[in-house]
């Protein structure tokens, strides 16, 4: 069937882009003296290499070396081109960092990625702010205690040899004559990530690896899809948020229903999940022996000890679903990805790490058993400092603000600076891959991937406020990554596995970038079209 765009429509698109033209001019002229803070033309940084999206893209890639020269160059604290031109302060200053992470209240995230963040998501704990924010992040900690890791440990080592043992069956397919495949590994870890948190997030079977039909699995991944699809008319509407309200043609989106029907899927399977685990809980009562050890059951049972000011209402709980599926699944895929890649363009790390976990005697470790793996845990916090599945955290000062500077930087004008005075609504970003790869701070190998720095660490290195690691990764203060624990648990699971079983290379005529969706994820340079994937040569260890 086709259709012709009616004069209404033509009409409207006109407003639209008249009223693009007049918002950007407006915008542009008012962000000088409103929003940004007049020290930032001060300070020294790099020309903007697009006018549209000014070093943004740049700021965002692995082994960086435009960033590591800009640290060099300017200091750990400089001025870079925002989108539209906008000036924002780059952080990876320790002192600086510490100053912005430890007081969420006067630099909270942005509106707009908390608006972003709720309309899909909901309420929970990554859009929560104030008092809902600690009254979530309290009820939410036993959850993700030493303890209740222990509980979901198992879980983890599980679904890591349900990977395992369907990459042994793709390598024995009688009908390939090679030992060797090549493999989508970011596509089968995110699988097993998502079996993952499902199973030790709240109870709940994907089962990704064996069968792509069930229906929670297919919307959040649907949702994800729609999530990454960035249109030129979407990034003006995000950045104008008055340009939403004019009506460019009278029918949905594709992209609006698919995400409205994704959403409508989770919250169905969601509350359930709620019901069904309450009732279990009241029924079983707190000593009895077969109660729930998934995250969400824990936070159901402390849930119900609270009083009622201070209990999170089922709105609050199916929010927390939406929350596990996107920073649990996300963040793990990516490193765990990140790190075979980085393994694969190593062969003698990946040979040592490989003698460390084949001198275990069982294929199932508990959690105290992999922590206590010194290489394997050196691999991990490699991984997470050189190739961080998130880039960077944005935040926006409340109010005016001093933030001191643990080093002195040198404005334009030739003038040391000790502190930065940053006026309300002044833009920052707080940058952990330039955080991670300091030179000054990690060593003049910093954009090199070496698990053994770990063993005897420069001193520099204890100035950075940390939750893991001495790394940025996880963020730091009251609004630090609260899973952590089990982020680092599920590595290490697919980690010891994977490595125990097989040989992982890549073909060195392919090229591996990051695309930045949610997370950065590893994506066939040339391909970014196609999202995350990372293509390796994988084959079955000869025992």
């Amino acid at each position: 069937m086709s259709w012709t765009r009616s004069n209404d429509d033509n009409g409207s698109v006109v407003m639209w882009l008249a009223a693009l033209v007049c918002s950007y001019i407006l915008y542009k002229t008012l962000s000088v003296y409103l929003e940004t803070p007049p020290t930032v033309y001060n300070l020294r940084g790099p020309d903007a290499s697009s006018w549209l999206f000014g070093n943004f893209q740049l700021t965002r890639m692995y082994r960086n070396e435009a960033l590591a020269s800009w640290i060099r160059e300017y200091g750990s604290t400089f001025a870079v081109h925002g989108v539209f031109g906008v000036r924002e302060l780059l952080l990876a200053d320790t002192k600086a960092v510490a100053f912005i992470l430890s007081r969420p209240s006067d630099f909270p995230k942005p509106r707009i990625l908390v608006n972003a963040t709720k309309n899909i998501f909901g309420d929970g704990l990554l859009a929560a702010e104030g008092f809902e924010h600690k009254m979530q992040r309290k009820a939410l900690s036993p959850a993700f205690s030493m303890a209740a890791m222990r509980d979901v440990s198992p879980m983890l080592m599980h679904v890591a040899q349900e990977l395992r043992d369907q990459w042994k069956a793709v390598l024995s397919d009688s009908s390939s004559r090679s030992s060797i495949r090549e493999l989508d590994v970011f596509d089968w870890v995110s699988k097993a990530a998502l079996d993952m948190i499902g199973i030790a997030g709240f109870g709940y079977k994907f089962d990704s690896l064996h069968d792509s039909s069930n229906e929670l699995a297919r919307a959040f991944h649907d949702l994800s899809v729609n999530l990454s699809v960035i249109t030129f008319m979407g990034l003006w509407t995000t950045f104008f948020p008055a340009l939403r309200h004019l009506d460019v043609g009278t029918k949905p989106t594709k992209s609006n229903l698919a995400n409205k029907r994704s959403m409508a899927i989770m919250r169905r399977i969601g509350s359930q999940m709620i019901k069904d685990m309450k009732a279990e809980a009241e029924q079983l009562g707190e000593s009895s022996s077969t109660q729930g050890k998934d995250l969400l059951s824990s936070l159901i049972r402390a849930n119900m000890k609270e009083n009622a000011a201070e209990r999170l209402d089922d709105e609050m709980l199916l929010a927390q679903i939406s929350t596990f599926l996107l920073a649990g699944h996300e963040t793990t895929a990516t490193a765990v990805s990140w790190g075979l890649y980085a393994l694969s363009k190593d062969s003698s790390v990946q040979s040592k790490l490989r003698d460390e976990v084949l001198a275990f005697p069982n294929d199932s470790p508990s959690m105290e058993e992999l922590n206590a793996m010194p290489y394997l845990n050196n691999v991990v916090k490699e991984i997470l400092r050189l190739l961080p599945p998130i880039a960077g955290a944005r935040r926006i000062a409340r109010e005016d603000s001093f933030v001191p500077l643990a080093q002195p930087i040198t404005d334009k004008h030739g003038n040391e600076v000790n502190e930065i005075f940053i006026r309300r609504g002044g833009n920052l970003v707080v940058h952990i891959y330039a955080s991670n790869t300091r030179s000054d701070i990690w060593g003049p190998d910093s954009l090199e991937f070496n698990p053994e720095r770990f063993d005897k660490l420069p001193e520099a290195v204890s100035e950075i406020t940390a939750m893991f690691g001495n790394l940025s990764t996880f963020l730091a203060g009251p609004r630090g990554c609260i899973g952590w624990r089990m982020a680092v648990l599920e590595i290490k699971s697919l980690l010891f596995t994977l490595v125990r079983t097989f040989e992982f290379a890549i073909d060195p005529k392919i090229e591996i970038s990051g695309k930045l969706v949610i997370t950065t994820k590893p994506a066939v340079k040339g391909q970014e079209e196609k999202g995350g994937q990372l293509p390796l040569h994988v084959s079955l260890l000869q025992t």
